[in-house]
């Protein structure tokens, strides 16, 4: 685990880009979004082990995810020197995102040639609250402490999510839970 910043995420876009040089767009999910988002935000909040993107406009391929593996991966040597790793996840991952999430993103250059489309700040809160980990809601809640996000907003999009019963019920099962200790 380590302090991410967005000189680490345009660290990773670069390693990434080498890895997939036919992919120009990417999505940045996770905690590391945020550091596009508020570059200064608590350590507490940009700490992590890993960044995660995934592809925009296509799906994972394989091979891909290989090359990534090898050369930035939990394994690699990447991980060694910089004490953090790329993660290339399936954009399934952002399937319960609230509607109009695609619009919210903040388009950065990671590397030349690569962009990369960071997460609004309550996109990745509402992803972290369907996770709905321990710690994943002291992450939500560390974050409405500074302000960035509000449990207003949260419940809004939540409430016009059209998703899965199931999954509205976890999202909403770890709202409470991070009320609990908000309000």
């Amino acid at each position: 685990m380590r302090e991410l910043t967005l000189d680490d995420l345009k660290k990773a876009g670069a390693v990434f880009r080498r890895c997939v040089p036919d992919l120009a767009e990417v999505y940045v999910l996770g905690s590391c979004s945020v550091v596009a988002w508020e570059p200064s935000i608590d350590a507490a909040l940009r700490t992590s082990v890993d960044v995660d993107f995934s592809p925009v406009g296509r799906a994972l391929l394989y091979f891909d995810s290989k090359f990534v593996e090898q050369w930035a991966g939990l394994e690699s040597e990447f991980f060694e020197v910089n004490q953090f790793y790329i993660d290339y996840v399936t954009p399934d991952l952002l399937r319960c995102t609230p509607p109009g999430w695609q619009e919210r993103v903040r388009v950065i250059e990671l590397a030349a040639g690569l962009a990369g489309h960071c997460l609004d700040p309550h996109d990745v809160a509402y992803n972290k609250l369907w996770a709905g980990r321990p710690k994943d809601i002291l992450w939500v809640r560390g974050l409405i402490a500074t302000g960035l996000i509000s449990m207003e907003r949260l419940k809004v999009m939540h409430n016009g999510n059209p998703i899965p019963l199931e999954d509205h019920q976890k999202v909403s099962r770890s709202m409470q839970q991070v009320e609990q200790a908000v309000g």
